[in-house]
């Protein structure tokens, strides 16, 4: 809270002033200095929209709840801050339940705030009646109902300072339609601190001797709360030390893809041999994710080194299976910190232990033990392979390969889920944190409105948004709301007609029986025009990189419609 926010709501405690629970719910988002709130409006909750109406706030309205609690995810996974989304009870809740799991799978901060029936109707199946704890309880950090007025702004803050400590998530908050609308003289309340854990110098000087003992040692980078300065930070210190560095799965910007040390991410559509490196290591160092599913694919590779370590906030390490032998409870950025610290206390570039990285050489060469890694992922990355496809479809390796000399430095790529997303994995390199928002739970839907949210956090940046035909038609309605808002996305939408993951999967276990995966698509070029934006229908391979390029130009949400071949399911190797 500023001082003089602070000054004015103790004028106001003293004058005796009131407002009601709603308003304050207002007052308390802006001392906890939200900037947008994402909704599909409800009557349940009339007075907050009325407190917003006078409200620095951007209310930015959203067309379905599932594309409400998208946008507000993609805002905490580009920030690191609680994204705030407000539904309404019944369906609108049980609409935006994907985007409440997906938070919770990510790890992401989300602030949901559902309108709820009048509390003298609980119980008796009113209209609309949803049960907020029955629903929610296993798949959020906390659920809060406002029964209280009084209590209107603690709520809110104790939902905010919830939803980022420790392993960051979804925080349910309920609004009883009659509550908000009762007086209260209370005010807002300062915002309540987060812990920030940070590594003890005993923790610092066991990671450094774990490197230092170890021939192949290899950091894990992932989750929440990474910034430029974290980034580059730790990855000179890895650089220093003869460290590799793997992303975990749709986490890859949270180091630049042009550091030396950096191998690629793993998980589904990865280059094979950021697995091997896994596999290869001796040393396992996690910082800000955990050994998990999709990075092991099921748990099946790298899940033996000779030692592991883990460094995040979550002092449960929620979701690590295998192996660990020290766990360090710290932020990325207080961690790069120490180790910056540590660095400069060694005296130069090598380690307190001794041990150089000439001393993890391969061979005789003198080159880092990851040195041949990154010299095929950098080959896998640039190159495209084998002979050009049918020219009655886009050729997504040439497409895509071409347009990672195009697109700035500064993109943020979002999408949902889905095997489109394996030519931009492949082709287009993240230059740091804040530059990717897409879903580690395999939902789909994620990219539009988090394009839109990507947007109006980071105006003077570049927003590409990835979408099959599929994963387009569950949330693209948000492509209007991009509309409204005059924002400046382009949107790909790769059109196979089927649901192409899935008939990967079919094609595996059941062969020449396709069943329940075939789709028929609009002229989604045509639709963009409808929506008031700019569609591009591309048919010709040539013509992708020119009409990307005019799309990235035109002002306003741009879309490219692009038929591909539902034969193919992944980049060529």
């Amino acid at each position: 809270m500023s001082d003089a926010t602070a000054s004015a709501t103790a004028a106001a405690a003293a004058a005796g002033a009131t407002m009601s629970a709603g308003h304050l719910i207002v007052r308390q988002l802006e001392a906890e200095g939200v900037q947008r709130i994402y909704n599909v409006p409800g009557e349940s909750f009339l007075d907050v929209l009325d407190g917003l109406y006078d409200s620095p706030i951007h209310t930015v309205v959203c067309r379905q709840e599932g594309g409400v609690g998208y946008a507000a995810l993609a805002e905490a996974r580009l920030t690191s801050r609680p994204g705030i989304a407000m539904v309404t009870r019944g369906p609108g809740a049980s609409n935006a339940m994907i985007s409440v799991h997906t938070a919770y799978q990510d790890a992401t901060p989300l602030v949901l705030f559902v309108g709820l029936i009048p509390t003298a109707q609980r119980g008796r199946e009113a209209f609309q009646e949803f049960d907020l704890a029955g629903w929610f309880g296993s798949t959020a950090k906390k659920v809060l109902i406002l029964d209280d007025p009084d209590s209107a702004a603690r709520i809110v803050a104790d939902a905010l300072h919830t939803a980022a400590s420790g392993r960051p998530g979804p925080v349910i908050v309920g609004l009883p339609e009659e509550t908000l609308l009762e007086q209260t003289t209370s005010q807002p309340v300062a915002p309540r601190p987060r812990p920030a854990p940070a590594p003890t110098p005993e923790d610092v000087a066991a990671l450094e001797s774990a490197v230092a003992s170890a021939q192949k040692p290899l950091l894990i980078v992932g989750g929440q709360g990474w910034t430029d300065g974290a980034a580059s930070e730790i990855t000179a210190w890895a650089r220093s030390r003869g460290v590799g560095v793997v992303a975990d799965f749709r986490a890859h910007d949270a180091v630049d893809h042009d550091e030396p040390v950096f191998l690629g991410p793993l998980g589904y559509s990865s280059w094979p041999g950021t697995r091997d490196a896994l596999e290869d290591a001796d040393l396992h160092v996690f910082i800000g994710c955990v050994r998990a599913d999709v990075m092991t694919g099921g748990y099946s590779f790298g899940v033996s080194p000779d030692s592991t370590l883990v460094a995040g906030p979550d002092p449960d390490a929620h979701g690590h299976f295998g192996p660990l032998d020290r766990q360090i409870l710290t932020t990325p950025e207080a961690l790069s910190r120490a180790l910056s610290s540590s660095a400069a206390d060694s005296g130069s570039a090598g380690n307190p232990a001794g041990v150089s990285a000439g001393a993890r050489a391969a061979g005789t060469s003198g080159a880092a033990w990851y040195a041949d890694y990154r010299d095929r992922y950098v080959h896998w990355r640039t190159s495209v392979v084998g002979g050009e496809r049918s020219d009655a479809f886009i050729d997504r390796d040439r497409a895509y390969r071409g347009a990672a000399d195009v697109l700035p430095r500064d993109v943020i790529l979002t999408y949902g889920a889905g095997n489109y997303s394996a030519w931009a994995l492949r082709y287009w390199p993240l230059h740091g944190p804040g530059s990717v928002a897409a879903p580690r739970n395999g939902a789909m839907g994620m990219g539009t409105p988090a394009a839109v949210a990507a947007a109006l956090t980071f105006p003077d940046r570049t927003v590409v948004a990835l979408a099959g035909d599929g994963c387009f038609m569950m949330n693209g309605q948000e492509f209007a709301t991009a509309v409204h808002e005059r924002l400046n996305i382009t949107v790909i939408v790769d059109d196979n007609s089927v649901y192409g993951t899935i008939v990967g999967h079919q094609v595996r276990e059941y062969p020449g029986r396709p069943s329940g995966t075939t789709m028929t698509n609009p002229d989604f070029a045509a639709l963009a025009d409808a929506y008031g934006g700019r569609g591009f229908s591309v048919k010709r391979t040539d013509d992708f990189v020119p009409m990307l390029k005019e799309a990235l130009a035109y002002d306003g949400p741009a879309l490219l419609h692009i038929q591909t071949d539902p034969e193919v399911r992944l980049p060529r190797v």
